[in-house]
């Protein structure tokens, strides 16, 4: 080590107690080694009472309620005069567990400590704190800025860097936001990782800290971690691979430098890369930028904080409760523990525990090698065949006792290998692994008893809370003096008598604004033959956040539907006369009514009517149901076993690594949704979701689909040429589509280029990018049509699909008609256009443009046979709308994957034969 050169600290069960005093910095790593998912019951040290607690989501919920009622009085209290809140905010208490400091102490040094200092959370601390030594000497920012002019060299390593990385982009050093902390804090440490995202510096950074965690490692699992840094480091087809020149200096360019001595040896070499260059190019930079005064921002680190807290509670009861779930996050997290959870299994005498952690911790490289820029064929492949010799076959050293079926399956798919070949596997591990988990938990949960304990009474966010107080009482006051809104005024005693007295306060609005809730009334409303009355009341809404050719299409829409006698002029009117003819007159007479456009004003007052109405006549009778009620009762069961709950730990967030283009999971909830896009029942009732939403996502769905069907075309070992015309079709349906606009489904622009220029030369993985674009975009809306088909039931949810459908698009059927010709002449040019590319295009003229999904699934079933399936299945595929007949939908997929499962079972009696 060169002179000057920064010590690392070194934290012993010796001085753990006096860091945790006096080392903020500590306190914040040490902090987040103890929330991992990995502890059932978290708890964490306080700096403010120089003690410990458990950590408890009444603080964060409690907070999070406040901050949303104060934000909702503001706005709404200006917009609707007359709004006031159901249920005021009127405590902000909330008691904390607190443990006794001597004795969890104790508890730490003995079963935490050890766990911490072999973790991710322990080698960073340590980086940290050399970062705060080079910064610890405060420099004026004129010697910072003759320093950074003069580019002088920090330690004797600088020179050489300052000559290696003659490619580097100086903007990619720079922070985005400044820190007055100058590296002495967790946040400023990420500050720092953020400075070293696409330069040479960050793969610098990784390979310290691999060769930190190969330290910690087992004599079985070392040679393995040895061999996937080669593939990682010098490997030139990978992301984090390391430039020749810099391998040349670190004497890291052959195979056999690579051991772990050798490393050892090294790593004081790359401290210095990283503290003497890198971490002063970082300091001198801040301090250049030391006026902006601005703190590192949680949406900043929101990339690489571990801790953000996971919401998608509707997800994890689709994943089987939340104990999968709770461990997929702990084996994400484990080299943050300090390999807690694998320790564990290790030592159990339970050779498949250990096999199955072992597993799932190699998985989630090989996933890895999916979600980086640069793709590697060769090295996906080697990699699957690896864990399938160690893992899955019959004489496996590790096996895992997955079942011969599942094996084999996985084999026939081994090559060439794609990003859910081990999803049948890793389900299994999961369900081995849940064993030990749920042993070590249990031990965790029983812990912390020996430790004395008592509770102590907070109060969350005190100022805000007196704010909204004030803002409550001034609403009060302000409503006392106006007159009786007229929703109140006219309720008829009779009907709101038979309300319950907890329901009375519930307005229409706040029904609006439930999606779970506005379904059942409106189901409510069709059972009494009165849906018109919210459908037109939802109609006009959407037309007021419409424009151009569209709010015309639906002005027109509305006057012929409503503004007719089966509806506003009818016997069933839900309007006076008098209202009728006060409208009719707004409207400018009967004649102008049929010749001219109706008026925002005019639908404005026809809203206004019918929200009078809904409210005063069907909102007491819907809140009266016993079917409302029943649900009101079990929502507050569940909201009360919610809350009972001892401790609810941080969770870390779904596990993603991002990808050029777009997300992709490596998580259970990918491997949920794929099996349920590959379920016709679900698929298709997902597909009605989306479509709902978003035209493009139903394609999403779709391309989703058809790229799948070309990786089994891939497994099944057909001809190159029948490759080929798969992906032109493919690319000729979504990518670049006759029919505007070209791009048919959610992918950047350039991803889908990529596609256009390389298909060729990309083999199976021509549709790797935007598939996994694709599929996050899926990803978000999955956890939506989980909660509504919980909410609404499987029986149901088909009928709420179609009503939703017929409310978003009341105009398709005009549409299909007015266009008709016009889609038949594209039929023509797609026809021509086929025909000169030397396919059969005879047959594609009788059709016309239209989205079928029945038609869809029909041409696939023609691919088999070469002279028809080039034209009659590009013909169907290049057709962009929904589908109308959900019969046809499920015969023709059923059929279509009994032809895939007989294609499967031929390939494997050849295989085996």
């Amino acid at each position: 080590m060169s002179r000057g050169f920064p010590d690392f600290p070194e934290i012993t069960s010796e001085n753990f107690e006096h860091s945790l005093s006096s080392d903020q910095s500590f306190v914040e790593f040490f902090n987040d080694f103890l929330l991992l998912p990995v502890f059932s019951v978290a708890v964490r040290y306080d700096g403010m009472s120089a003690g410990f607690e458990l950590l408890d989501h009444t603080a964060v919920c409690l907070s999070h309620r406040i901050r949303t009622a104060l934000m909702e009085i503001r706005s709404r209290a200006v917009c609707e005069p007359s709004w006031s809140p159901a249920e005021p905010l009127r405590d902000n208490s909330y008691s904390v567990t607190r443990l006794d400091r001597e004795q969890t102490v104790q508890w730490l040094k003995r079963d935490r400590l050890p766990f911490f200092l072999r973790s991710d959370c322990y080698f960073e601390f340590r980086l940290t704190k050399g970062l705060s030594q080079l910064s610890g000497a405060r420099s004026s920012p004129a010697d910072d800025q003759c320093c950074l002019l003069s580019a002088r060299p920090f330690g004797r390593f600088s020179e050489e860097m300052d000559s290696s990385f003659t490619c580097l982009n100086p903007s990619r050093s720079e922070p985005d936001d400044c820190s007055s902390a100058h590296g002495r804090s967790r946040s400023s440490f990420l500050e720092f990782k953020r400075s070293l995202v696409g330069g040479p510096g960050e793969n610098i950074l990784h390979l310290w800290m691999d060769i930190e965690r190969l330290k910690t490692l087992s004599a079985k699992t070392k040679s393995r971690y040895l061999g996937w840094m080669k593939g990682q480091y010098v490997v030139s087809s990978s992301a984090a691979a390391l430039g020749e020149q810099l391998l040349c200096r670190l004497g890291l360019n052959s195979a056999t430098c690579w051991r772990e001595e050798r490393l050892r040896e090294l790593q004081p070499r790359l401290s210095e890369i990283l503290l003497l260059y890198w971490g002063q190019r970082f300091r001198l930079i801040v301090s250049g930028q030391r006026s902006c005064e601005r703190g590192l921002s949680s949406s900043v680190c929101a990339d690489t904080d571990p801790q953000t807290v996971c919401s998608c509670s509707d997800m994890r009861a689709e994943l089987d409760g939340t104990e999968i779930q709770t461990l997929l996050e702990a084996l994400h997290t484990e080299s943050r523990s300090g390999f807690f959870f694998t320790h564990f299994c290790q030592n159990s005498g339970q050779q498949l525990w250990e096999n199955a952690v072992y597993f799932c911790s190699e998985l989630l490289q090989y996933h890895q090698l999916f979600c980086q820029s640069r793709f590697d064929p060769y090295r996906a492949q080697r990699t699957a065949q690896l864990l399938y010799a160690s893992y899955l076959s019959s004489g496996a050293q590790m096996s895992v006792g997955l079942s011969e079926e599942d094996r084999r399956a996985v084999l026939l798919r081994l090559s060439p290998p794609f990003e859910d070949l081990f999803d049948r596997a890793e389900d299994h591990a999961l369900r081995v692994l849940l064993e030990p988990w749920t042993l070590l938990s249990e031990r965790l949960r029983d812990a912390p008893h020996t430790v004395a304990q008592w509770q102590e009474v907070r109060y969350a966010e005190a100022e805000l809370f007196q704010t909204l107080q004030t803002l409550y009482t001034h609403t009060q006051s302000r409503q006392q003096q106006q007159h009786r809104t007229p929703a109140e005024g006219s309720r008829a005693p009779g009907i709101w008598d038979k309300v319950p007295q907890e329901f009375r306060a519930v307005r229409l609005d706040s029904l609006l604004r439930n999606r779970m809730e506005l379904q059942h009334f409106l189901s409510f409303l069709e059972e009494n033959s009165a849906s018109l009355e919210l459908q037109c009341w939802l109609d006009v809404e959407q037309l007021k956040k419409s424009d151009g050719a569209l709010l015309e299409e639906r002005n027109t829409s509305i006057k012929d539907k409503y503004f007719s006698s089966n509806f506003l002029f009818g016997a069933g009117s839900p309007a006076t006369e008098e209202q009728q003819m006060r409208l009719l007159q707004m409207c400018g007479g009967q004649q102008c009514l049929q010749r001219d456009s109706v008026s925002l004003s005019v639908l404005s007052e026809l809203q206004s009517l019918l929200h009078s109405r809904l409210e005063t006549r069907w909102l007491p009778l819907f809140l009266s149901s016993s079917q409302f009620i029943r649900r009101q009762q079990q929502k507050k069961v569940t909201d009360v076993e919610r809350e009972q709950q001892p401790v609810i730990r941080q969770r870390r967030r779904r596990h993603v690594w991002r990808a050029s283009g777009g997300l992709m999971s490596s998580s259970q909830e990918s491997v949920a949704l794929r099996r349920a896009l590959l379920n016709p029942v679900t698929c298709l009732q997902f597909q009605k979701f989306l479509s709902v939403r978003d035209d493009l996502l139903e394609n999403d769905l779709l391309f989703w689909l058809e790229v799948q069907r070309y990786k089994d075309l891939c497994h099944s070992r057909c001809d190159d040429v029948a490759l080929q015309r798969k992906v032109s079709i493919i690319i000729s349906c979504f990518i670049s589509s006759c029919v505007p606009p070209a791009l048919q489904i959610h992918v950047p622009p350039e991803a889908a280029q990529r596609v256009m220029s390389q298909q060729r030369a990309l083999g199976p993985y021509v549709f790797r990018e935007t598939q996994a674009c694709v599929f996050d975009e899926l990803l978000k809306h999955w956890p939506d049509f989980v909660a509504l088909r919980s909410a609404v039931g499987e029986e149901e949810l088909q009928r709420v699909l179609d009503r939703e459908t017929r409310s978003r698009r009341p105009t398709e059927e005009q549409d299909d008609s007015c266009s008709q010709q016009e889609e038949e002449d594209e039929a023509h040019v797609v026809a021509d256009e086929e025909q000169n590319c030397g396919t059969d295009g005879t047959r594609a003229a009788t059709y016309k443009i239209s989205w079928s999904y029945t038609k869809h699934m029909a041409a696939l079933e023609h691919e088999k046979t070469p002279s028809s399936s080039s034209s009659t299945t590009d013909q169907h595929t290049r057709t962009h709308r929904r589908s109308r007949h959900t019969s046809d939908q499920m015969k023709n997929q059923n059929e279509h994957r009994a032809e895939d499962r007989a294609s499967t079972e031929q390939v494997t009696r050849v295989m085996y034969s």
